[in-house]
């Protein structure tokens, strides 16, 4: 089996039926359906139940939260590649499946593109888009588990998530995997899910912005060094600076006209990726 897509859920009917519904659509099946529930009260768990027979596997107890859910995922998976599509969020269209496939090619991350609903219309993220990444990349945190398939055996030589975090587990994982790590990465131009916007990593609520930002600042003192955090600022201003320039075409244009008349050599820096469609 190349392919498991998993579904974590907790009192969200609305969001799990658009996520699950989109699974179901897809015109290729050749791929395991996983989903976890944490014993929703709001009707979940009864049409997880309905659909039954259309799942490989899935259960609905109480759990200790998202990534305690998704480590159950990951321990009943049997997929090669493992795509996180947690309820609300859906894939764009029933041939994502067909498409991603051919893509995995062994590389340990597979990445395409996440669709999101703003006010002002649809914009279509990249994350890192790029394939060759950075420290600062993996620092900065542009990771989009939604359309992001992973080498299940990246679980077992980094571990899983860790359950100890509430909403900076995924970002800890990824900076273990592709920062301190040698795990390959491959950007793929493909659109693969529309992103929940109204989403728990999304809320607005300032108590649950606070936490994030609580748990982010630690995560950077287990992980980071004094210097090694100063390092990544002092980069990242930069690349804001070197962003921000790219905006005034005729500064760009000059100071590219500086560069190859000096010989230096001119580096793209990786920054999040986002374009209206």
């Amino acid at each position: 089996m190349k392919l498991s897509i998993i579904t974590i859920n907790y009192n969200n009917l609305a969001g799990l039926r658009k996520t699950m519904e989109s699974v179901f659509a897809q015109t290729c099946h050749d791929f395991e359906y996983i989903v976890i529930d944490g014993a929703s009260t709001d009707g979940s768990a009864e049409y997880i139940h309905a659909h039954a027979g259309r799942l490989t596997y899935w259960v609905s107890e109480p759990d200790n939260g998202i990534y305690h859910a998704m480590n159950k995922s990951i321990r009943a998976s049997h997929g090669d590649y493992l795509l996180m599509l947690n309820s609300g969020d859906y894939l764009v269209d029933a041939q994502v499946v067909a498409r991603v496939l051919p893509l995995l090619d062994g590389t340990d991350i597979v990445q395409g593109n996440v669709l999101e609903a703003h006010d002002d219309g649809i914009w279509r993220n990249r994350g890192y888009g790029r394939s060759e990444l950075t420290f600062l990349d993996v620092q900065r945190g542009h990771f989009l588990h939604q359309a992001s398939f992973c080498r299940r055996e990246l679980f077992a030589q980094y571990g899983c998530f860790d359950e100890s975090y509430r909403y900076v587990s995924d970002t800890k994982f990824f900076v273990k995997c592709l920062g301190y790590g040698n795990a390959s990465f491959r950007y793929v131009d493909v659109d693969v899910a529309n992103f929940d916007m109204t989403g728990f990593s999304n809320s607005k609520d300032e108590i649950i912005r606070k936490a994030h930002a609580a748990e982010e600042r630690r995560l950077e003192r287990e992980l980071f060094s004094n210097r090694l955090l100063a390092y990544c600022l002092d980069s990242g201003r930069k690349v804001q600076l070197y962003d921000n320039l790219r905006q005034h075409c005729w500064i760009w244009n000059m100071l590219m006209l500086i560069f190859r008349l000096s010989g230096a050599k001119h580096v793209n820096p990786s920054v999040c990726k986002r374009e209206k469609i």
